[in-house]
């Protein structure tokens, strides 16, 4: 039978309806095993507070993440031969409501429109727009002392291959043939990355980054950190690996460095774990 528990924690009020029905799931899943939550996070390889957060919707998983607590589940349920209840849903369809909850999380982001007033120091962190050579702020009263590392700009000369990718026409792609040219897969918000600086949007373009690193998958991050590089975005793709440096759950990041070794990207690597280990 089901576990015998307390009743669920309410869900925030405010958590968007994709991310609820995607906690709403992982209870479902976890109410299928009689194990306490300590074992069924140490079966997957998962930090039993980071396995809470997830059930209570602090925070969205990672692919990774829900994959193992699925296979964890699935297992136990297996191991009863038939005697257990029936799993609520696949791994696909969980992995799928991950994917929208993902996709509104990232829809609701608010982004700073230009000529609003500027962003309060401690609201989020930003490109300071004082100088020419636009180097990455970080906000006052941050964790860190510094969002990035010192000496990181995006140069005049990266702006100017912005502006001069814009001004060259590209041809609509055709049918199914994919476009050359670019990373892949490709990085959705390479598009408003450039346009963003191309027209001098600073601030608009660092909270881009920065969230970029923070909400990611590892996949995801390859995807993005390869397309900034790919496009000449050096500072832009190195701000990404900052970002994802700061992350509290370290385990979260050494995962995200795997990720990249798996894709032969050895000085993102070395760049992301020098980071890291300054926080």
């Amino acid at each position: 039978m089901p576990r015998l528990t307390g009743k669920w924690k309410d869900l925030p009020t405010d958590l968007p309806s994709a991310h609820r029905e995607l906690v709403e799931m992982l209870r479902r899943l976890r109410d299928c095993s009689h194990r306490s939550q300590a074992d069924i996070a140490s079966s997957g390889f998962l930090v039993e507070s980071t396995l809470s957060n997830h059930l209570n919707g602090v925070r969205i998983p990672e692919e990774p993440q829900v994959s193992a607590f699925f296979k964890a589940i699935s297992d136990e349920l297996k191991g009863r031969k038939g005697e257990g209840p029936e799993l609520p849903c696949s791994l696909d369809e969980l992995l799928e409501l991950r994917r929208l909850a993902r996709v509104q999380h990232c829809a609701c982001v608010p982004h700073p429109q230009a000529g609003t007033a500027p962003v309060a120091a401690d609201a989020s962190p930003a490109f300071s727009d004082s100088r020419p050579a636009m180097k990455f702020a970080a906000p006052r009263g941050s964790r860190t002392r510094r969002r990035f590392p010192p000496g990181k700009t995006i140069s005049r000369l990266t702006r100017q291959r912005v502006l001069a990718r814009r001004q060259v026409p590209v041809p609509p792609a055709e049918g199914d043939r994919p476009r050359t040219g670019l990373p892949a897969p490709d990085w959705t918000e390479l598009e408003t990355l450039t346009a963003f600086l191309a027209d001098g949007r600073s601030r608009d373009a660092g909270l881009l980054l920065w969230r970029a690193g923070r909400t990611l998958s590892p996949v995801e991050l390859v995807a993005a950190v390869g397309a900034c590089r790919a496009a000449g975005l050096a500072d832009a793709a190195e701000a990404v690996l900052t970002s994802v440096s700061e992350r509290s759950d370290k385990q979260a990041v050494l995962n995200i460095a795997a990720a990249f070794q798996y894709a032969e990207r050895a000085e993102d690597v070395a760049f992301l774990l020098s980071a890291a280990q300054g926080h």
